[in-house]
């Protein structure tokens, strides 16, 4: 039996209760926190007292070991085109690029764009707290400077996950994650522009050309976005 399956059947007995108290409004920025804890015995909760620092730091290292141990965050061999990860509670987050390739994409029947394969440029990658961003960069690596991610679907912050029908990984390896995520994303159909132009000119009638030739992708249409490589990277 593994360590992890063992810690989750064993019998835990409660011996304590944390209750956290709040002052302000809950709408307000100006609102303060007060934790405090309560021994239990016999199945009552005694007097509350100060919670401190050493029982919260503590109680944090176990559910951080614990997450570890029930296989939530990402392990095993780290590929070279990884820029950043972090698998902290609440903090997760991971950043991998891709340089120009061909990718297979799929449409709407109502856009009357083929499905099909089409070159695109550089994309980095981005998936925190369970959401996916994806920027375009001009090169063969990504520099600081950041672009547009040239589709439709796709805003310089979100991403809309269509139709795609992708089991999640039962082992969450690095590969197997990324592997996921770019499922999720490129067997997705493509159905309207979300937000802003993300192209200069017509986006629906460069991809329709793009496919129909299986020419490179023109790096000089491409937007820039506020966001920098850097921003990310931390």
């Amino acid at each position: 039996m593994s360590k992890a399956i063992k810690r989750i059947t064993e019998v835990y007995e409660p011996f304590a209760a944390i209750v956290a108290y709040m002052t302000g409004d809950t709408d307000s920025s100006e609102r303060g926190y007060y934790l405090e804890k309560r021994n239990i015995r016999n199945g009552k909760m005694g007097v509350g007292k100060p919670l401190t620092q050493k029982m919260l730091a503590s109680i944090i290292k176990t559910v951080q070991t614990t997450s570890s141990q029930l296989d939530l965050g990402m392990y095993g061999r780290v590929p070279s085109n990884v820029l950043y990860c972090d698998t902290r509670i609440d903090h997760d987050k991971l950043v991998w690029y891709h340089g120009p390739e061909e990718r297979n994409v799929f449409f709407s029947k109502s856009l009357n764009i083929p499905n099909g394969k089409m070159k695109v440029p550089g994309l980095v990658y981005v998936v925190a707290n369970g959401k996916m961003r994806l920027y375009a960069f001009k090169g063969k690596h990504p520099a600081d400077k950041l672009y547009h991610a040239p589709f439709m679907n796709t805003a310089e912050n979100s991403v809309c996950l269509g139709n795609a029908k992708v089991e999640k990984p039962e082992e969450r390896t690095f590969e197997n994650v990324i592997a996921y995520w770019e499922k999720m994303y490129w067997n997705s159909e493509f159905s309207h522009i979300l937000g802003d132009n993300p192209v200069k000119g017509n986006l629906a009638v460069l991809t329709k050309e793009l496919i129909e030739t299986g020419k490179d992708f023109p790096s000089d249409v491409l937007v820039p976005v506020n966001v920098k490589l850097s921003n990310l990277l931390r």
